[in-house]
Parts: C-alpha cells; sequence; structure tokens
C-alpha cells in the first residue's frame, strides 16, 4: 500500500525481506546503529510474527523521484486504552527510525504526519529510546518540538585512531590499577585465555555453555535472563549461528585452565560493534572480576581489527564510566494523531517539564551525598 503525504510517498509493509535493496541505500552508520540494520530488523519482525507477541508495520517513505528518504519499524500496541505505534521490542536497544542525512530538519515532522496519515486506527506513534548521536553523525530526530530527554544514557567508547594505551589510559587510575592487579593474579594461579567467534565460526559447545552461565548468572545478580525467554531468544541464538546478514553475531570468551568463566555477547554491523549480554562466574571466581577482564580482552580486539567504536549501549551502570566510555543521551519523541492521542499528549508534556525541573535538584541530591564531610 502506497499513500501520498504532500511531498512524500509512504509505502506500509509487514516484513523487511524484500526491502533489502532499500535498506542498503538509505541505512548506514551515520544515521543507524546495529540495531536498525536490515538482518537485525529482520530476525526480529519474524520473531514477532512466530509468537504472534504484535502486528509489525514497517513504513518506507520515499520522495517523488522514489527515492527512499526514510523508515520507520513500528509495532501496534494498546496502552491506556488508546491505540499506539511503538518502534520499540525488548531485543533493540536504540528504536530510532532512520533518515537520509540530505534532509532538512524541517522535514521530519512532516514526514511523521505522513505516516500516520498512511496507518488507520491509530492514536499516537511513540519513538523511545533514540540515541543523540550515530557513529558517522548526530541524530537530527532528537532536536524536533516533540522530543524529550531520557533519565536513561547510552555509552560509548571510540576506538579509530587510538592506541590500546590511549584506551586504556582513559580510564580511572584506580580502576586501571585494579582491573591490571586483577588480571595478573588470575594468570599467575591459572592458565589463562582469552577467544573470540564471530557469526558461523561460533562452536555450539560455547553458546551451550553460554547460555547456562549467562542463566546461572543473572539468577544470582536478581535479574531476568532474555535468553530464556522464548519469545526472543531465536533471535541471538540466530545471530550467534550467523543467521543476521550483514548484522552478525560475536562471542568472546575468558576461560581459566580451560574453563570458561566469562562470556560476553554482541552484534557488529560495519565498522561499529555493540555489547549487549555479559555473563560471568561468582564465587571463588569474583575477586578476579572476570566479566571486567572480558570486556577489557574484547575492546582491545576489536580496536586491533580496526574498528571504529565499541558500544555498551544502553544503562548507567558504573563500569561503563569506568571504561572510558562517552555517555550519549537518549531521547523519546510522542506524536498524537487523533484528539484522545492529543490529550495524552498534553499530559506526556507535563510529564515530561516536571521530570526536567526535578533532575536538577536530583542530581544535586546525589552529588551532594558523595561529598566526604570533614571529621
Amino acid at each position: 500500500m502506497a499513500r501520498s503525504g504532500g511531498k512524500w510517498i509512504v509505502e506500509i509493509h509487514d516484513k523487511v525481506d524484500h526491502l533489502e535493496a532499500e535498506w542498503s541505500a538509505l541505512v548506514g552508520q551515520h544515521n543507524a546503529t546495529p540495531f536498525q540494520s536490515h538482518g537485525f530488523t529482520r530476525l526480529v519482525l519474524r520473531q514477532l510474527a512466530t509468537n504472534n507477541q504484535a502486528s509489525p508495520i514497517v513504513a518506507l517513505v520515499r520522495s517523488r523521484d522514489g527515492r527512499p528518504v526514510a523508515l520507520f519499524v513500528m509495532m501496534r500496541s494498546r496502552r491506556h486504552g488508546l491505540r499506539w505505534l511503538l518502534t520499540e521490542a525488548r531485543p533493540i536497544d536504540y528504536c530510532a527510525p532512520m533518515f537520509d542525512s540530505s534532509l532538512e530538519e524541517a522535514d521530519l515532522p512532516d514526514i511523521v504526519q505522513a505516516v500516520l496519515a498512511a496507518v488507520p486506527g491509530v492514536d499516537l506513534l511513540y519513538c523511545n529510546r533514540m540515541p543523540e548521536r550515530f557513529e558517522g553523525g548526530p541524530n537530527p530526530f532528537v532536536r524536533v518540538p516533540n522530543a524529550a530527554r531520557l533519565r536513561l544514557s547510552a555509552w560509548k567508547l571510540e576506538l579509530a585512531g587510538r592506541s590500546a594505551e590511549e584506551v586504556v589510559t582513559a580510564r580511572p587510575a584506580s580502576f586501571r590499577a585494579n582491573l591490571r592487579r586483577r588480571t595478573q593474579k588470575l594468570a599467575q594461579t591459572h592458565r589463562r585465555a582469552f577467544s573470540l567467534a564471530i557469526g558461523d565460526a561460533i562452536e555450539e559447545a560455547d553458546i551451550a555453555a553460554f547460555r547456562e552461565l549467562r542463566a546461572t548468572s543473572t539468577e544470582e545478580k536478581g535479574r531476568v535472563d532474555i535468553l530464556t525467554q522464548e519469545e526472543w531468544s531465536d533471535i541471538y541464538l540466530d545471530l550467534l549461528k550467523g543467521v543476521g546478514g550483514t548484522c552478525r553475531g560475536w562471542l568472546s570468551k575468558l576461560t581459566a585452565d580451560g574453563e570458561p568463566i566469562a562470556y560476553l555477547f554482541g552484534i557488529l554491523q560495519g565498522r561499529c560493534v555493540v555489547a549487549t549480554l555479559p555473563a560471568s562466574k561468582m564465587g571463588d571466581w569474583k575477586p578476579y572480576s572476570p566479566g571486567l577482564q572480558l570486556f577489557s580482552d574484547t575492546i582491545e580486539h576489536f580496536r586491533a581489527a580496526g574498528y571504529d567504536c565499541f558500544d555498551l549501549s544502553i544503562g548507567d551502570m558504573d563500569y561503563k564510566r569506568r571504561f572510558g566510555c562517552e555517555e550519549v543521551a537518549l531521547y523519546d519523541a510522542l506524536f498524537p494523531k487523533t484528539v484522545a492521542g492529543r490529550a495524552y499528549y498534553l499530559l506526556w508534556r507535563l510529564k515530561v517539564a516536571v521530570r526536567a525541573r526535578l533532575k536538577p535538584l536530583a542530581e544535586a541530591h546525589a552529588t551532594a551525598g558523595k561529598v566526604t564531610k570533614p571529621t
């Protein structure tokens, strides 16, 4: 189905398998993350269809000459009695629509309205967890009036043009020294080894061991393991088996005397690497910090291999700062279509305003709590 929206022609699809050429023409590191690659999107939409979780809607926007200029990957949902289009799904850390870099910023709201007009029976479009910038430049969509800063951030480590020493010395001195001591201690008391495999080079035995360790470590930390959730686990297993097109899964491993004590899973597309699922042994191994050792080895592996960026993804864990990562602001945006959607949008804007007022107070309170009082 194609509908005209003034300057724009909007095509609505329920899958992306046949859109690989359009993806290749439009999507790159300048306007997307590996989560918006064709291969990753295809796996997510296939999983949604397999489990009847949501009704996917892909809006491909073309200019009048037929050139692809925007892509919106969305899911229908019902929340608070309203009909929503959502860009988020649990495996997708970044959920940004993709825009051609030749567009003017003023074009973006018009394109959103054209997309909303092309999809019947919805009240709102909600875009969540959009990064402030991509590897190749800023994300213009976070500057539209309907966007707001999330409290959550992402963390990236630039690798391009940096030596191993430059990457390591960017870390706080105390963290650097502690990690070096623990690495040396492990190497002195055990036969320490690091390895990393990509796509179909990953061995089945490592996939099984990673899943087992991931389940154990998340349970010990009181967290939910997405690999045990049937509605999503096949996406990761397919990536581990190399079924993601140009988006490939990778798995790094740290062993002691041949025993795996930490795994780290992620995806890569082009020259950008994202780390998403860590797993490490606790108990007697905890003093060695095997998970942090593995992060360090994995970062150096990809730096030496010539990748541009190591993305530690969303979540404000302290270890991401300690690795010298730069904070990347995340945004969400809400666009109403109907009267009911407009009423909800006004309430949302009120929440955003209150959140913005309270943020400086929360930051001041956090800073005050870190100040050591004189004795």
